[in-house]
Formats: structure tokens, sequence, C-alpha cells
């Protein structure tokens, strides 16, 4: 069986990784890049050009690749997977 996909996480601005792929306002966007405010918010880039100010306390939806999630282990290939019938 074979992990991967995505899956849906809340995020703060202390949370939020490039490459999540956050809902806001209903409409999907893929953060690209991203800047720490003073403020202890984050100054979020999306790939689509757009920028949106994450404020500390803000709390949003994301999707995260399975991968990137702490504690994952990828599944390795099996050994004798080609002498199977």
């Amino acid at each position: 069986m074979s992990r991967s996909g995505m899956v849906a996480i809340e995020v703060t601005a202390a949370t939020v990784k490039r490459g999540d792929q956050l809902t806001i306002g209903g409409s999907a966007f893929t953060v690209c890049d991203m800047s720490a405010l003073a403020s202890g918010g984050k100054l979020l880039h999306f790939t689509s050009g757009e920028t949106f100010h994450m404020g500390c306390f803000t709390v949003l939806w994301a999707s995260r690749h399975i991968s990137q999630l702490p504690g994952f282990i990828a599944p390795r290939a099996r050994r004798y997977e080609g002498t199977r019938r």
C-alpha cells in the first residue's frame, strides 16, 4: 500500500510551510515563499503572484503532502517483488 496524497490540517503563522495549499475565501492558494514579520505573523507569497498577511493568531485550513508530516516513513520497495506471481 502506497502512502501518498494530501491531508487536511490547521495551520498558523508558526506552522505554515512552503508547498502548503491554503484555503482562503473558498479559493486554494499554494505557498511558494514567505517572510517573517516583526509582529509574529508572516507575509505569504503564492504561486499565483498574490500575497497574504497572516497574523500570528490566524488559523487556516491547509492541504499538506503526507510526506511533509512529522514521523512520516517512506514505504520501501518490496525485496522480492519481481519474483512473486
